[in-house]
């Protein structure tokens, strides 16, 4: 028999795929599909050559099996480096492809990220995968016109960068897969929220017929897109059960804390590791304390799969425990590599990681506690003092009224930010040891593009009043800092400083300011004296408009004037600490906290040198945090950080001797 060809394919393969075309639909689970139809060869995986084994890694039954439930449309996976999740998402695509085809879209961050998939990943993929290599065009063929497209029977397969999902926009696409959103342009296509574009493109598909599968290792906390994704799912945790103590151990991000190690015997010092021994490193049970080995915390998280819940489909969960209970449209699954049999995530091997990213820590150096955060914990990761979270915040407040200023405040300073429809200030009382104490938050509404709106007036009240001390008398403001930042008010912030430098209580201790590149890095101080070289640096009409209304322009070091506040703020954590303290209360207004900590500090080392910004979380205002980083330099203009010990003696005396004599 002489076998014809039609196009590249041969009368047999033809017939064959005809066929395929009318089978009847294959019924068959992930795990199923994976045992039947993978092998791994050494050009796939340098680990488990040989027949694949789905359940190699037991905790991810339940993420298979949500993979194929339809009732479950997304998944969101926020994951570390070395957790498997690659082999899970091959095997369900492979399936896919195989048992339930359908147009399917693969979104990677650049296209060089598409392009290696596709030659090296994919192209290992179905070399292994006999069943997907006859139905899908051409498959691994060196005479392909584009590694970006495939076909097979009823489905084609597209890989595309996450900026042109723009092109697709009108396209409903049943299957969706992203590969590393965290890795994307920021405003990937122009388009805005990258989830909620994603799932603009399957609202028309029917629930049961659509899939959006979302995952990867997060970067920045607040900023990272996977973070997002899990904050709008159920947030599955993994607990595995204690053999000691029957306890169920949360197995994410959180239970690092638990590893511990010890220090070397006669304080020997390690040139690698410094004083500890990464070869001692165990997990400690929080419950009873008892040791785990690597070998018996894998027991462990096996023994955890009896326990769960049971989720809107009627599935068990097999260990996996949600956070948010009540959401059944996405569920996002919060890997750590705790999670890992393999041995490169062994405890000792996770504490090697830890020692080291300490250690540069301490040398001011974050990219590898960055790195440990994304690649080994999984979670994203915040820098420094800007890690601290809200909640954590108002549990550092200290019991003192606002608007009264506690015993140890002896001195008042302000700092106002001036927005177009507001004034926002905060008044802070400084005392002995470099100690402050937040008196008031507050905001004036008026409109201060206008002279005559009582806006300012009512702050030219504020900044005037005494404000009572405990001890019985009253306190002024000894100096103020304003904002000229915005260049529609910058003038009528001139003349407001003017005015009040008239007044004798102040003495010209009301000063404009603008802050050095705001929220980028910079080395300049909180304070300088105005200097021409300083000047310069503004539009020519600025310039000369506070030339030309007598006002002297002093520049603030934005950056080390944040690093500043957050600092002090943060030693409200250590309790024996009585230096440097920002204590502050719970204020009347309101949202206090949630400003401060409205910037997270992000840090770039990709480069040579590491690179610190402070960048503001979408939907936050960050006035309060403005208005303190100006009280701080009306501070140090004033010099009160030169204050001797008799300085202080004679304001105490002074507030503290008795008023009625």
């Amino acid at each position: 028999m002489v076998e014809r060809e039609y196009g590249n394919i041969s009368e047999r393969k033809f017939m064959g795929l005809l066929l395929y075309l009318f089978r009847p639909p294959l019924r068959i689970s992930t795990v199923e599909w994976g045992r039947k139809f993978r092998t791994l060869t050494s050009n796939e995986s340098t680990i488990n050559v040989g027949t694949f084994d789905p359940l190699l890694n037991g905790v991810m039954e339940y993420v298979y099996e949500c993979l194929d439930n339809v009732y479950i449309p997304t998944i969101t996976a926020m994951k570390p480096a070395r957790i498997g999740w690659t082999e899970i998402i091959n095997t369900y695509r492979g399936k896919t492809i195989h048992a339930a085809p359908r147009t399917m879209l693969l979104g990677f961050p650049t296209t060089a990220a598409a392009r290696t998939f596709g030659r090296g990943k994919w192209k290992a993929f179905l070399s292994n995968v006999t069943v997907l290599r006859d139905i899908v065009d051409a498959g691994i063929s060196n005479n392909r016109k584009s590694i970006f497209d495939y076909t097979f029977p009823n489905g084609e397969l597209r890989l595309r960068t996450l900026g042109s999902i723009s092109n697709v926009k009108s396209d409903n696409i049943p299957y969706i897969e992203i590969e590393e959103p965290d890795d994307a342009k920021e405003d990937v296509g122009g388009q805005g929220d990258l989830l909620s574009n994603l799932l603009e493109r399957q609202k028309m598909v029917p629930l049961t017929q659509r899939k959006l599968i979302y995952g990867g290792t997060p970067t920045n906390k607040d900023f990272s897109r996977v973070e997002k994704g899990i904050k709008s799912s159920n947030q599955l945790v993994y607990k595995a059960q204690c053999h000691a103590c029957g306890e169920l151990v949360t197995m994410d991000g959180s239970a690092f804390a638990f590893i511990a190690y010890d220090e070397r015997p006669n304080r020997e010092i390690d040139e690698i590791f410094g004083k500890y021994d990464p070869s001692t490193a165990r997990f400690n049970c929080p419950y009873c304390k008892a040791e785990w080995s690597y070998e018996q915390k894998n027991k462990n998280l096996i023994a955890g799969k009896q326990f769960g819940f049971t989720d809107h489909t009627g599935t068990f969960s097999k260990g996996w425990h949600p956070k948010k209970p009540l959401v059944t449209d996405n569920f996002g699954f919060m890997f750590s590599e705790l999670l890992s049999i393999f041995p490169a995530s062994s405890f000792i091997e996770l504490a090697k990681s830890q020692i080291l990213a300490e250690l540069d820590l301490a040398r001011g150096k974050e990219g590898l506690m960055k790195s440990f955060y994304n690649n080994r914990r999984g979670e994203p990761y915040a820098s420094g003092f800007s890690a601290m979270e809200i909640e954590e915040m108002i549990k550092l407040r200290s019991n003192y009224k606002e608007g009264i200023v506690p015993g140890p405040g002896l001195v008042l300073t302000m700092g106002i930010d001036v927005q177009r429809n507001r004034l926002a200030y905060t008044i802070i009382a400084w005392g002995r040891y470099g100690n402050c104490w937040l008196i008031t938050w507050n905001e004036i509404f008026g409109n201060t593009m206008n002279w005559e709106d009582p806006v300012w007036a009512e702050m030219t009240k504020i900044a005037l009043t005494e404000i009572k001390h405990i001890g019985g008398r009253t306190i002024p403001i000894s100096a103020v800092s304003i904002d000229s930042g915005d260049g529609t008010t910058v003038e009528l912030v001139y003349r407001w400083v003017n005015s009040m430098n008239e007044y004798s209580e102040f003495n010209g201790q009301v000063r404009a300011t603008k802050g050095v590149r705001e929220l980028r890095y910079s080395q300049n101080d909180i304070y300088a004296e105005p200097h021409d070289a300083d000047i310069v640096t503004y539009k020519q009409e600025r310039r000369t408009l506070a030339e030309r209304m007598g006002v002297k322009l002093f520049m603030v070091g934005a950056h080390r004037a944040h690093d500043e506040v957050l600092r002090r703020l943060s030693l409200n954590k250590i309790p024996d600490c009585n230096q440097d303290r920002f204590y502050f209360c719970e204020t009347r207004y309101g949202g206090f906290e949630e400003q401060i900590l409205s910037c997270r500090k992000l840090v770039d080392t990709s480069g040579n040198s590491q690179k610190e910004v402070y960048k503001l979380i979408s939907g936050k205002h960050k006035e309060a945090i403005d208005c303190c980083k100006l009280a701080f330099h009306a501070m140090i203009a004033i010099s009160l950080r030169e204050y001797t010990d008799q300085h202080w003696t004679n304001i105490e005396e002074y507030l503290f001797k008795d008023t009625k004599g």
